[in-house]
C-alpha cells in the first residue's frame, strides 16, 4: 500500500527522530500540486516533501569474497549485507509536478 510519512522530532527515539502517518493532502498543500497516487512520499523535519525511492548496491564492507566459509578471520555475518554481497539505500528526491495536457 501507498502512503505518506511525516517525520518528527522526538529526542526519546533512537534516532532522534520518528515517523508518523500522514496523507496525501497534507503533501500537496506543501507543494502545490497533485501527487501520483501509486508512489511514496515523506514529508520532512524540514516541512518539505520528497518521493521515496531506493537503489541496490554491491556492499562495501564484505572484503575477502569468501561469503564467510574460509578461515581469513572474517564474522560469521557481514554487518553490512549479511553476507549477501548487496545493500539497499533508500533515498529522497522532488516529487515533479504533473504534465499540463494542452487543450
Amino acid at each position: 500500500m501507498r502512503a505518506v510519512r511525516r517525520f518528527i522530532d522526538d529526542p526519546a527515539a533512537q534516532y532522534g527522530f520518528r515517523s508518523v502517518p500522514a496523507t496525501y493532502e497534507d503533501a500537496e498543500k506543501i507543494t502545490g500540486f497533485r501527487l501520483d497516487r501509486r508512489i511514496n512520499y515523506a514529508i520532512t523535519q524540514e516541512g518539505e516533501v520528497e518521493q521515496e525511492s531506493w537503489c541496490t548496491l554491491d556492499c562495501s564492507g564484505c572484503s575477502c569474497g569468501c561469503e564467510g566459509g574460509c578461515s581469513c578471520g572474517q564474522p560469521a555475518r557481514c554487518s553490512e549485507c549479511g553476507y549477501t554481497g548487496k545493500q539497499r539505500h533508500h533515498f529522497g528526491f522532488p516529487p515533479s509536478p504533473p504534465d499540463r495536457k494542452d487543450s
